[in-house]
Protein backbone atom coordinates (compact mmCIF):
# COMPACT_ATOMS: atom_id res chain seq x y z
CA UNK A 1 0.00 0.00 0.00
CA UNK A 2 1.37 3.42 -0.97
CA UNK A 3 2.08 5.88 1.87
CA UNK A 4 -0.42 8.69 2.37
CA UNK A 5 0.89 12.24 1.79
CA UNK A 6 0.88 14.29 4.97
CA UNK A 7 -1.10 17.49 5.40
CA UNK A 8 2.11 19.45 4.78
CA UNK A 9 2.63 17.84 1.35
CA UNK A 10 -1.04 18.27 0.48
CA UNK A 11 -0.90 21.93 1.46
CA UNK A 12 2.24 22.45 -0.63
CA UNK A 13 0.59 20.84 -3.68
CA UNK A 14 -2.60 22.85 -3.19
CA UNK A 15 -0.75 26.16 -2.98
CA UNK A 16 1.45 25.41 -5.99
CA UNK A 17 -1.51 24.25 -8.05
CA UNK A 18 -3.65 27.24 -7.12
CA UNK A 19 -1.09 29.74 -8.40
CA UNK A 20 -0.45 27.82 -11.63
CA UNK A 21 -4.19 27.51 -12.26
CA UNK A 22 -4.84 31.20 -11.61
CA UNK A 23 -2.02 32.21 -13.94
CA UNK A 24 -2.99 29.89 -16.79
CA UNK A 25 -6.74 29.86 -16.27
CA UNK A 26 -6.52 26.09 -16.70
CA UNK A 27 -7.46 23.60 -13.94
CA UNK A 28 -5.14 21.00 -15.50
CA UNK A 29 -2.09 23.04 -14.42
CA UNK A 30 -1.46 20.94 -11.36
CA UNK A 31 0.59 18.18 -9.74
CA UNK A 32 -0.90 15.63 -7.36
CA UNK A 33 0.37 15.26 -3.75
CA UNK A 34 1.40 11.71 -4.69
CA UNK A 35 3.62 13.06 -7.46
CA UNK A 36 5.21 15.49 -4.99
CA UNK A 37 5.77 12.66 -2.53
CA UNK A 38 7.47 10.56 -5.18
CA UNK A 39 9.92 13.37 -5.98
CA UNK A 40 10.85 13.57 -2.31
CA UNK A 41 12.03 9.96 -2.42
CA UNK A 42 14.88 10.97 -4.72
CA UNK A 43 16.90 8.76 -7.05
CA UNK A 44 20.47 8.22 -8.15
CA UNK A 45 19.96 11.19 -10.52
CA UNK A 46 18.47 13.83 -8.22
CA UNK A 47 17.26 14.69 -4.74
CA UNK A 48 14.39 17.03 -3.88
CA UNK A 49 13.72 18.77 -0.56
CA UNK A 50 10.72 20.82 0.56
CA UNK A 51 11.04 23.45 3.28
CA UNK A 52 8.14 25.29 4.94
CA UNK A 53 8.07 28.88 6.17
CA UNK A 54 5.83 28.70 9.24
CA UNK A 55 4.19 31.61 11.00
CA UNK A 56 4.56 31.49 14.77
CA UNK A 57 6.84 29.25 16.83
CA UNK A 58 9.13 26.75 15.13
CA UNK A 59 8.06 23.08 15.27
CA UNK A 60 9.54 20.97 18.02
CA UNK A 61 11.02 17.54 17.40
CA UNK A 62 13.68 15.81 15.35
CA UNK A 63 16.15 18.04 13.51
CA UNK A 64 17.45 17.36 10.00
CA UNK A 65 21.09 17.29 8.87
CA UNK A 66 20.58 20.91 7.73
CA UNK A 67 19.73 21.94 11.28
CA UNK A 68 16.01 22.46 10.65
CA UNK A 69 13.04 20.76 12.36
CA UNK A 70 11.61 17.85 10.38
CA UNK A 71 7.96 17.81 9.30
CA UNK A 72 6.49 14.44 8.23
CA UNK A 73 5.90 14.02 4.49
CA UNK A 74 3.60 11.03 5.07
CA UNK A 75 0.99 10.09 7.62
CA UNK A 76 -0.08 12.34 10.49
CA UNK A 77 1.29 15.87 10.66
CA UNK A 78 0.68 18.72 13.11
CA UNK A 79 -1.48 21.59 11.86
CA UNK A 80 0.87 24.49 11.06
CA UNK A 81 0.17 27.98 9.73
CA UNK A 82 2.22 28.05 6.51
CA UNK A 83 3.34 31.31 4.91
CA UNK A 84 5.02 29.56 1.98
CA UNK A 85 7.25 26.76 0.80
CA UNK A 86 10.63 26.22 -0.84
CA UNK A 87 11.19 23.25 -3.14
CA UNK A 88 14.87 22.68 -3.78
CA UNK A 89 16.20 20.03 -6.18
CA UNK A 90 19.81 19.06 -6.80
CA UNK A 91 21.07 16.92 -9.67
CA UNK A 92 23.54 14.19 -8.72
CA UNK A 93 25.05 13.19 -12.09
CA UNK A 94 25.23 16.42 -14.10
CA UNK A 95 25.10 20.04 -12.92
CA UNK A 96 26.55 19.13 -9.54
CA UNK A 97 27.04 22.81 -8.66
CA UNK A 98 23.44 23.86 -9.37
CA UNK A 99 20.36 24.09 -7.16
CA UNK A 100 16.96 24.32 -8.85
CA UNK A 101 14.61 26.19 -6.52
CA UNK A 102 10.85 26.82 -6.63
CA UNK A 103 9.07 29.17 -4.25
CA UNK A 104 5.40 28.90 -3.27
CA UNK A 105 3.28 31.47 -1.42
CA UNK A 106 0.36 30.69 0.85
CA UNK A 107 -3.00 31.60 -0.66
CA UNK A 108 -3.32 34.49 1.78
CA UNK A 109 -0.32 36.21 0.19
CA UNK A 110 -1.14 35.51 -3.45
CA UNK A 111 -2.23 38.63 -5.33
CA UNK A 112 -5.37 38.26 -7.39
CA UNK A 113 -4.78 38.13 -11.16
CA UNK A 114 -4.01 41.62 -12.42
CA UNK A 115 -3.48 43.08 -8.95
CA UNK A 116 -0.11 44.54 -7.85
CA UNK A 117 2.02 42.76 -5.27
CA UNK A 118 1.60 44.40 -1.86
CA UNK A 119 4.35 45.09 0.68
CA UNK A 120 3.47 42.14 2.93
CA UNK A 121 3.66 39.67 0.03
CA UNK A 122 6.97 41.17 -1.12
CA UNK A 123 8.34 40.72 2.40
CA UNK A 124 7.34 37.03 2.57
CA UNK A 125 8.67 36.44 -0.95
CA UNK A 126 11.99 38.05 -0.06
CA UNK A 127 12.25 35.95 3.11
CA UNK A 128 11.64 32.75 1.13
CA UNK A 129 14.21 33.65 -1.53
CA UNK A 130 16.86 34.53 1.06
CA UNK A 131 16.25 31.25 2.90
CA UNK A 132 16.44 29.37 -0.40
CA UNK A 133 19.87 30.83 -1.16
CA UNK A 134 21.16 29.90 2.28
CA UNK A 135 19.88 26.34 1.90
CA UNK A 136 21.59 26.03 -1.48
CA UNK A 137 24.86 27.08 0.14
CA UNK A 138 24.41 24.51 2.92
CA UNK A 139 23.97 21.84 0.25
CA UNK A 140 27.24 22.90 -1.39
CA UNK A 141 25.70 24.45 -4.51
CA UNK A 142 27.23 27.54 -6.10
CA UNK A 143 24.65 28.28 -8.80
CA UNK A 144 20.94 28.81 -8.15
CA UNK A 145 18.23 28.66 -10.79
CA UNK A 146 14.68 29.85 -10.11
CA UNK A 147 11.65 30.55 -12.27
CA UNK A 148 8.85 33.06 -12.68
CA UNK A 149 5.41 32.21 -14.03
CA UNK A 150 2.72 34.58 -15.25
CA UNK A 151 -0.23 34.78 -17.63
CA UNK A 152 0.36 34.78 -21.37
CA UNK A 153 -0.38 38.51 -21.72
CA UNK A 154 1.79 39.86 -18.87
CA UNK A 155 5.50 40.47 -18.21
CA UNK A 156 7.82 38.67 -15.79
CA UNK A 157 7.21 41.37 -13.17
CA UNK A 158 3.70 39.96 -12.67
CA UNK A 159 5.19 37.01 -10.77
CA UNK A 160 5.18 37.84 -7.03
CA UNK A 161 8.80 36.66 -6.66
CA UNK A 162 10.32 38.68 -9.52
CA UNK A 163 11.16 41.67 -7.34
CA UNK A 164 12.87 39.43 -4.76
CA UNK A 165 14.87 37.74 -7.52
CA UNK A 166 16.10 41.08 -8.81
CA UNK A 167 17.06 42.28 -5.33
CA UNK A 168 19.01 39.06 -4.72
CA UNK A 169 20.97 39.56 -7.94
CA UNK A 170 19.30 37.00 -10.22
CA UNK A 171 19.23 37.62 -13.97
CA UNK A 172 16.85 36.17 -16.56
CA UNK A 173 18.69 33.60 -18.71
CA UNK A 174 15.87 31.92 -20.65
CA UNK A 175 12.17 32.33 -21.42
CA UNK A 176 9.50 29.78 -22.32
CA UNK A 177 5.82 29.71 -23.24
CA UNK A 178 3.37 27.10 -22.03
CA UNK A 179 0.81 25.90 -24.57
CA UNK A 180 -2.21 23.63 -24.85
CA UNK A 181 -3.26 21.53 -27.84
CA UNK A 182 -6.64 19.85 -28.01
CA UNK A 183 -6.59 16.27 -29.28
CA UNK A 184 -8.94 16.10 -32.30
CA UNK A 185 -11.72 13.53 -32.30
CA UNK A 186 -10.64 12.48 -35.77
CA UNK A 187 -6.91 13.27 -36.19
CA UNK A 188 -5.85 14.20 -39.70
CA UNK A 189 -4.46 11.43 -41.87
CA UNK A 190 -0.68 11.75 -42.01
CA UNK A 191 1.17 10.91 -45.20
CA UNK A 192 4.34 9.16 -44.07
CA UNK A 193 7.20 10.04 -46.45
CA UNK A 194 8.32 7.34 -48.87
CA UNK A 195 11.05 5.17 -47.41
CA UNK A 196 9.91 5.70 -43.82
CA UNK A 197 7.62 3.75 -41.53
CA UNK A 198 6.20 4.46 -38.09
CA UNK A 199 6.34 2.65 -34.74
CA UNK A 200 4.53 3.33 -31.45
CA UNK A 201 5.95 2.21 -28.09
CA UNK A 202 4.26 2.38 -24.70
CA UNK A 203 6.12 2.68 -21.38
CA UNK A 204 9.61 2.32 -22.91
CA UNK A 205 8.67 -0.92 -24.64
CA UNK A 206 11.30 -0.21 -27.29
CA UNK A 207 12.37 -3.19 -29.44
CA UNK A 208 16.01 -4.18 -29.03
CA UNK A 209 16.88 -3.27 -32.63
CA UNK A 210 15.92 0.38 -32.03
CA UNK A 211 17.17 0.79 -28.48
CA UNK A 212 20.59 2.29 -29.24
CA UNK A 213 19.10 4.72 -31.77
CA UNK A 214 16.59 5.94 -29.19
CA UNK A 215 19.35 6.37 -26.60
CA UNK A 216 21.40 8.38 -29.11
CA UNK A 217 18.40 10.59 -29.88
CA UNK A 218 17.74 11.22 -26.19
CA UNK A 219 21.31 12.49 -25.85
CA UNK A 220 20.98 14.62 -29.01
CA UNK A 221 17.76 16.14 -27.65
CA UNK A 222 19.56 17.13 -24.46
CA UNK A 223 22.59 18.50 -26.32
CA UNK A 224 20.54 20.52 -28.83
CA UNK A 225 17.90 21.85 -26.43
CA UNK A 226 17.63 25.64 -26.67
CA UNK A 227 18.03 26.97 -23.13
CA UNK A 228 19.16 30.54 -23.76
CA UNK A 229 22.05 31.58 -21.51
CA UNK A 230 21.12 29.19 -18.70
CA UNK A 231 23.98 27.11 -17.29
CA UNK A 232 23.09 23.53 -18.21
CA UNK A 233 24.95 20.28 -18.87
CA UNK A 234 23.66 17.82 -21.49
CA UNK A 235 22.44 14.46 -20.22
CA UNK A 236 24.45 11.53 -21.54
CA UNK A 237 22.01 8.65 -21.97
CA UNK A 238 22.92 4.97 -21.97
CA UNK A 239 21.10 1.67 -21.45
CA UNK A 240 21.56 1.72 -17.70
CA UNK A 241 20.12 5.22 -17.43
CA UNK A 242 17.14 4.29 -19.61
CA UNK A 243 16.48 1.20 -17.49
CA UNK A 244 16.53 3.34 -14.36
CA UNK A 245 14.09 5.80 -15.95
CA UNK A 246 11.83 2.86 -16.80
CA UNK A 247 11.98 1.62 -13.20
CA UNK A 248 11.04 5.07 -11.88
CA UNK A 249 8.17 5.22 -14.35
CA UNK A 250 6.77 1.94 -13.03
CA UNK A 251 7.31 2.95 -9.41
CA UNK A 252 5.27 6.12 -9.74
CA UNK A 253 2.64 4.39 -11.94
CA UNK A 254 3.20 6.85 -14.77
CA UNK A 255 3.08 6.13 -18.49
CA UNK A 256 4.83 7.21 -21.67
CA UNK A 257 3.97 6.99 -25.34
CA UNK A 258 6.73 7.21 -27.96
CA UNK A 259 6.15 7.53 -31.70
CA UNK A 260 9.10 7.04 -34.05
CA UNK A 261 9.81 7.41 -37.75
CA UNK A 262 12.07 4.61 -39.04
CA UNK A 263 14.22 4.57 -42.18
CA UNK A 264 13.10 1.46 -44.10
CA UNK A 265 16.55 0.94 -45.62
CA UNK A 266 18.85 1.43 -42.64
CA UNK A 267 16.24 0.69 -39.92
CA UNK A 268 17.48 3.82 -38.14
CA UNK A 269 15.15 5.84 -35.92
CA UNK A 270 15.28 9.26 -37.59
CA UNK A 271 12.64 11.18 -35.62
CA UNK A 272 11.04 10.62 -32.22
CA UNK A 273 8.42 12.25 -30.03
CA UNK A 274 7.21 11.36 -26.54
CA UNK A 275 4.22 12.15 -24.35
CA UNK A 276 3.75 11.34 -20.68
CA UNK A 277 0.95 10.86 -18.16
CA UNK A 278 1.27 11.01 -14.38
CA UNK A 279 -0.57 8.88 -11.84
CA UNK A 280 -3.06 10.92 -9.85
CA UNK A 281 -3.20 13.67 -12.48
CA UNK A 282 -6.11 14.54 -14.75
CA UNK A 283 -6.72 11.46 -16.96
CA UNK A 284 -7.70 13.75 -19.84
CA UNK A 285 -4.23 15.33 -19.92
CA UNK A 286 -0.87 14.33 -21.42
CA UNK A 287 2.40 16.28 -21.62
CA UNK A 288 4.79 16.53 -24.56
CA UNK A 289 8.19 15.70 -23.08
CA UNK A 290 10.41 15.23 -26.13
CA UNK A 291 10.64 15.78 -29.89
CA UNK A 292 13.93 15.21 -31.69
CA UNK A 293 15.18 14.43 -35.20
CA UNK A 294 18.65 13.19 -36.11
CA UNK A 295 20.83 16.09 -37.20
CA UNK A 296 21.31 14.72 -40.72
CA UNK A 297 17.53 14.38 -41.26
CA UNK A 298 16.44 17.85 -40.17
CA UNK A 299 14.64 20.45 -42.32
CA UNK A 300 12.44 17.74 -43.84
CA UNK A 301 9.37 18.44 -41.64
CA UNK A 302 9.81 15.09 -39.91
CA UNK A 303 9.18 16.61 -36.46
CA UNK A 304 5.82 17.95 -37.66
CA UNK A 305 4.84 14.58 -39.09
CA UNK A 306 5.87 12.57 -36.04
CA UNK A 307 3.82 14.90 -33.81
CA UNK A 308 0.76 14.47 -36.03
CA UNK A 309 1.29 10.71 -35.88
CA UNK A 310 1.46 10.97 -32.09
CA UNK A 311 -1.94 12.67 -31.94
CA UNK A 312 -3.38 9.72 -33.88
CA UNK A 313 -1.61 7.28 -31.54
CA UNK A 314 -3.05 9.15 -28.54
CA UNK A 315 -6.58 8.50 -29.74
CA UNK A 316 -5.78 4.80 -30.14
CA UNK A 317 -3.66 4.18 -27.02
CA UNK A 318 -4.99 6.74 -24.54
CA UNK A 319 -8.56 7.47 -25.68
CA UNK A 320 -9.36 9.44 -22.50
CA UNK A 321 -6.77 12.13 -23.29
CA UNK A 322 -8.43 15.29 -24.61
CA UNK A 323 -5.65 17.87 -24.18
CA UNK A 324 -1.88 17.94 -24.44
CA UNK A 325 0.48 20.48 -22.91
CA UNK A 326 4.05 21.60 -23.54
CA UNK A 327 6.59 24.21 -22.50
CA UNK A 328 8.69 25.57 -25.38
CA UNK A 329 11.63 27.94 -25.50
CA UNK A 330 10.41 31.37 -26.61
CA UNK A 331 13.37 31.55 -29.00
CA UNK A 332 12.84 28.09 -30.50
CA UNK A 333 11.39 29.31 -33.79
CA UNK A 334 11.05 25.86 -35.39
CA UNK A 335 9.28 24.19 -32.47
CA UNK A 336 6.97 27.15 -31.91
CA UNK A 337 5.98 27.01 -35.58
CA UNK A 338 5.31 23.25 -35.36
CA UNK A 339 3.11 23.64 -32.29
CA UNK A 340 1.27 26.63 -33.76
CA UNK A 341 0.48 24.55 -36.86
CA UNK A 342 -1.05 21.97 -34.51
CA UNK A 343 -3.36 24.64 -33.08
CA UNK A 344 -1.44 25.53 -29.93
CA UNK A 345 -3.06 27.98 -27.52
CA UNK A 346 -0.80 29.98 -25.22
CA UNK A 347 -1.76 29.68 -21.54
CA UNK A 348 1.21 31.15 -19.65
CA UNK A 349 4.83 32.27 -19.87
CA UNK A 350 7.84 31.62 -17.67
CA UNK A 351 11.41 32.75 -17.20
CA UNK A 352 14.46 30.98 -15.81
CA UNK A 353 16.65 33.16 -13.60
CA UNK A 354 20.18 32.37 -12.48
CA UNK A 355 22.55 33.56 -9.76
CA UNK A 356 26.10 32.46 -9.00
CA UNK A 357 26.69 32.56 -5.25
Amino acid sequence: MSPTPSDAVRTFAFMANLYAQEVSGDPAASASPERVLYRLRGSNESQTYIFALIEGASPLGEVSSLGLPLIPSTGECPDYDYAGFIQLSVALLEEKETADIDFILDVGYLPLPGEPVDAETRSVATTLVNHGLELAKKLGRTTCQVSSLHSDDTAAEADPFSSAYQKAGFAIKNAERQIKIDVPEQPATVLVPAGLSTETWLDYGIPEQYLDDVIDLLTVASEDSLTGDLSVEPIKWNRSRLNEAHARLRARKAHTLMVALIDDTTYQVVSLTELGRHAGSDPEVAEWTLTVTTREHREQQLASKVKLLALTALRECWPDVERTYASIGAGDVAMNRIFDELGAQGISRSESWELRL
